[in-house]
């Protein structure tokens, strides 16, 4: 027998009806709808799929299906937009953009999308987005995103400030037991069991006129982005989890911004602490040239010749090329900068010098680390979290460090917040020697059991 189904917009459950109930079922549908007379009368099966014994669903198709976005491409249609999104509190938000052969990513479309309507914006067309983003990053409004770094940089490069609130689904979904990090295309399949169509990510967005396949492309890159957003948190809501959420994204929005020199490059760890000044003064360098030149840094130098160079800190143009892999023509006459570079580091007084951070760990931190990997993955089945935002293996390695130099009063941020819910008891009690951990139900999504040692 074959059961027509029906997907509430709102909830988790699912309702099977009998084909005898399609009238009925598909009447109830059309009463959702906000705009009726817009919505011509099709067959059943336009909006209702069927699960046969094989147990395959499909959603019901929602009122999003239906919108056509709207192209903004001049100054007037982007103050209408601006306008309609002062009174939206939740916007959903994509951006298309180059990053290949640049410093930094060209932005060549931002799509929104509220329960009004969708709309991509071409900032190829429009001479200035400032007070665009300045709505947009506004403190009353969340922004809903899909990984959502980028997005945060161009707010925060457009506005002059970061967005003041963030939902990013891809963490939100790996919270919930979605799994982390799931492509656009995933989360819609597996939140909304929607399938949505890939294939630009690829496209030369640059190009104008945009294919009528592009355009879909974005526009379906924030359809979906609300209807999602609301599974989720309900979802949360009932686990639980709502702050969880909200911390992990606030927490990426000030990593994001965080102005961090990452100058401690593949291979910084075997400098002396006058070597590091040198290597951060020729990173300072190379940010300054492949800035000013709109260039990949690694276009400039790449990370292994700064570290050479670094470790030699040649005082004539003569010792800097004798460095195999170097030539003029790689530096267009900008070697002087360079030996300018590592004389400043050179002249930095021995207090200001870097530190060293290179460990040479006991040889039970790897081992600990290891144990407590496969402790801290299990807990995240448990708990229906992802095991990549759990912990990773440099928080699991700062964790036991920690343990084991009684005289750092440094609590690790592994032991705060919702990881600290989970990990505390467990990790540490493993530690203290006071938990054991045993195989208990192989079938379970977590086979080990932890408990006290007494008992074990």
């Amino acid at each position: 027998m074959v059961a027509l189904t029906w997907h509430e917009f709102t909830g988790d459950s699912i309702a099977p009806y009998d084909l005898c109930y399609r009238k009925l079922c598909y009447s109830a549908f059309r009463c959702l709808q906000p705009r009726r007379s817009e919505f011509p009368l099709v067959t059943i099966s336009r909006f209702f799929s069927y699960s046969t014994g094989a147990g395959t669903i499909y959603n019901v198709v929602s009122p999003m299906d239906k919108i056509a976005p709207q192209y903004v491409d001049n100054q007037k249609k982007l103050e209408a937009l601006i306008d309609h999104l002062r009174l939206q509190p939740v916007v959903g938000l994509d951006t298309e953009f180059i990053s290949e052969g640049r410093y930094e990513p060209a932005l060549c479309l931002v799509q929104i999308s509220t329960p009004d309507g969708i709309w991509i914006v071409d900032p190829l067309e429009i001479s200035s987005l400032k007070e665009f983003w300045i709505v947009l990053g506004d403190s009353g409004r969340e922004i809903v995103t899909v990984a959502a770094r980028q997005e945060v940089k161009f707010c925060a490069k457009g506005a002059g400030f970061a967005p003041s609130h963030v939902l990013d689904l891809q963490i939100a979904a790996g919270l919930l037991g979605y799994g982390y990090p799931l492509s656009h295309t995933n989360l819609v399949l597996r939140i909304l069991n929607t399938k949505v169509q890939g294939g630009e990510s690829f496209t030369d967005w640059k190009k104008r006129p945009l294919a009528p396949v592009q355009l879909k492309y974005a526009a379906d890159d924030v359809r979906y982005l609300l209807q999602m957003r609301q599974k989720l948190l309900h979802r949360a809501e009932k686990m639980g989890r709502v702050e969880w959420i909200h911390g992990e994204c606030a927490g990426l929005v000030e990593d994001v911004l965080r102005d961090e020199e990452r100058w401690r490059v593949s291979g910084s760890a075997r400098l002396s602490r006058r070597q590091l000044a040198v290597l951060r003064e020729l990173w300072r360098w190379r940010d300054r040239i492949a800035r000013h030149s709109n260039l990949p840094s690694i276009r400039v130098l790449s990370d292994s010749l700064l570290i050479e160079i670094a470790r030699r800190s040649p005082q004539s143009i003569e010792d800097l090329f004798a460095i195999r892999g170097l030539d003029r023509k790689l530096f267009r006459n900008s070697e002087l900068g360079v030996l300018e570079a590592v004389q400043l580091a050179l002249q930095t007084p021995d207090p200001e010098l870097p530190s060293n951070e290179r460990r040479e760990d006991p040889p039970q931190v790897a081992v600990l680390t290891k144990l407590l990997s496969v402790a801290s993955n299990g807990l995240a089945a448990e708990y229906d979290v992802d095991p990549a935002l759990m912990a990773t293996t440099a928080d699991l390695q700062e964790l036991v460090r920690w343990y084991l130099d009684k005289e750092n009063n440094h609590r690790p941020p592994l032991l705060e917040g919702w990881r600290g819910e989970i990990l505390t008891e467990p990790l540490l009690g493993f530690l203290d020697g006071n938990r054991c951990v045993r195989v208990g139900n192989v079938r379970r999504p977590n086979p080990l059991v932890f408990e006290d040692y007494s008992k074990a």
